[in-house]
C-alpha cells in the first residue's frame, strides 16, 4: 500500500515509538497517580517526564498546564465550551474544521454565545489578518484558528493573529492538528494563550491521544468529573491543572508513545521534516497540474503558505470517486468533505467533495514516482 493520508493519522509508526509503547506494558504498567507502590511511582514519574518534555516542544514554561486529551476534538471542545460558555463573540476562519465549528454551533443554537468567520486569502498573510481585525467587536473574547486546513493545506498567519489578539485584548486559540511537528510553536513568545494538538499526526504517536496546552489555565473548566488521585476526601473536583481536566486514568501506553514520537521529531527537526515534505508535495502538485484530467484547488504549496496536503480530482468525479479509483491501485488518500464543511463551501467543493493527498514524515521520493505513475495512467481515463 502507498499511504497519502497522514493529515488524517500518520502511518506507519516509527520503530521507536512502536517500542515504547510496548515497553509501557512492561514496566509502567500501574496506574499513575494512584498508588504508592514502586511501578505506580515509576508509571507516574514516566508521565510526569513526558509532560515535562511535551510542555517544553510548545514552548509552554508551566509544564502543569499541559494536559493529556484523548484528541484534538476533545481538546478543542474544552477551550470553546468552556469560554463559550460564558457569553461574549469568538472569531473562527472559514477554514475550519467541524470540531471547532460544531461546538460553536452549539453555544450559538444554545443563545450562549456568537460567532463570525473571517475570510482567508490563500498566500496573503496581511489580507488575511485584515478579515479577522474586521470582525472584531467589543464583546470578542476569542480568536480560534487552524494552523493549516486539512483539506487544502492553506495556512493562517499565526504569529501575525497572535499579535493582533495581543493588540486587541482577545485571547487565541490555534488548532495545531496539521502543524504539530512541522511548524515549530513557542507559547511564550508568540503569545499564544491555547494550543491543541493530536499525538497520532505529525507527533507520530500513536491514536487516542491529544494535547491542551493552556497559558490561561483561569478560563478553562472541567468538562469531566471523577477520580484524579488527589482530594480524595472532597466531593468538589479539583481546581488545578492538569487534575481538573484529567479524571479518569490516563492512556499510559499512549502517552510513551507520544513522547517517543516528538523525540523522533526532536531529532529529525521540526524544519527538516516539514522541508521534505513540501518538496514531495511541490513534486506531486506539479506532476498533477501537467494532467490534463486533474482538477486542483489550490496554488502550488510552499512552505510558509502551506501544509503537506493537496486536493483534487479526476475530471468530472467526485472527491470519493477518485479517492477509490485510487485506492483499487493500492492508494491510501481520502476522499470526501473531511469534516470542513467551511473549507469546503469556501473552495466550492461543497457538491462534490475533494480526493486529498498528504504527505507526512515516512513518505519516500520512491512512494512519490510511483502515486504518480497510478495518477497518470487513472487520469487518461477520466
Amino acid at each position: 500500500m502507498l499511504y497519502f493520508d497522514n493529515a488524517a493519522t500518520s502511518y506507519p509508526k516509527p520503530v521507536e515509538v512502536r517500542k515504547a509503547v510496548e515497553e509501557s506494558f512492561y514496566s509502567f504498567g500501574a496506574n499513575p497517580g494512584r498508588s504508592g507502590h514502586k511501578m505506580g511511582m515509576e508509571t507516574a514519574r514516566k508521565v510526569f517526564d513526558s509532560r515535562e518534555k511535551i510542555a517544553d516542544f510548545f514552548g509552554l514554561s508551566e509544564s502543569e498546564n499541559l494536559v493529556f486529551t484523548k484528541n484534538c476534538t476533545e481538546a478543542l471542545n474544552i477551550v470553546l465550551m468552556s469560554i463559550g460558555s460564558e457569553g461574549g463573540h469568538i472569531i473562527i476562519s472559514d477554514l475550519e474544521h467541524n470540531s471547532v465549528l460544531r461546538p460553536l454551533f452549539e453555544l450559538k443554537k444554545q443563545g450562549k454565545a456568537d460567532f463570525s468567520v473571517a475570510e482567508v486569502f490563500e498566500s496573503e498573510p496581511e489580507k488575511t489578518v485584515e478579515s479577522f481585525k474586521k470582525h472584531i467587536r467589543k464583546d470578542t473574547k476569542l480568536i480560534a484558528a487552524t494552523g493549516a486546513s486539512n483539506v487544502f493545506g492553506i495556512k493562517l498567519p499565526v504569529k501575525k493573529l497572535a499579535k493582533l489578539a495581543c493588540e486587541n485584548g482577545i485571547m487565541l486559540l490555534v488548532d495545531m492538528a496539521q502543524t504539530a511537528g512541522t511548524m515549530k510553536m513557542d507559547m511564550d513568545e508568540t503569545g499564544v494563550d491555547f494550543v491543541c494538538a493530536p499525538g497520532h499526526k505529525g507527533l507520530l504517536g500513536p491514536m487516542g491521544t491529544g494535547i491542551l496546552a493552556a497559558k490561561k489555565p483561569e478560563f478553562l473548566k472541567p468538562h469531566l468529573f471523577g477520580g484524579t488521585g488527589t482530594y480524595s476526601l472532597f466531593p468538589e473536583q479539583p481546581a488545578g491543572l492538569p487534575e481538573m481536566l484529567e479524571s479518569g486514568t490516563l492512556n499510559v501506553p499512549g502517552i510513551c508513545g507520544l513522547s517517543a514520537g516528538i523525540e523522533k521529531v526532536l531529532a529529525e527537526g521540526e524544519e527538516n521534516i516539514e522541508k521534505r515534505e513540501i518538496e514531495l508535495a511541490k513534486f506531486i502538485y506539479s506532476e498533477l497540474s501537467d494532467m490534463n484530467k486533474i482538477k486542483l484547488f489550490t496554488l502550488p504549496p510552499e512552505t510558509k503558505t502551506h501544509a503537506p496536503v493537496i486536493s483534487f480530482v479526476f475530471g468530472d468525479l467526485s472527491g470519493e470517486e477518485t479517492s477509490a479509483l485510487l485506492s483499487e491501485k493500492g492508494v491510501a488518500s481520502r476522499g470526501g468533505f473531511h469534516c470542513a464543511a467551511l473549507a469546503h463551501q469556501k473552495m466550492g467543493t461543497e457538491n462534490r467533495g475533494t480526493c486529498r493527498l498528504s504527505i507526512g514524515y515516512m513518505n519516500t521520493p520512491e512512494q512519490v514516482l510511483k502515486l504518480i505513475g497510478i495518477i497518470h495512467g487513472l487520469s487518461k481515463k477520466y
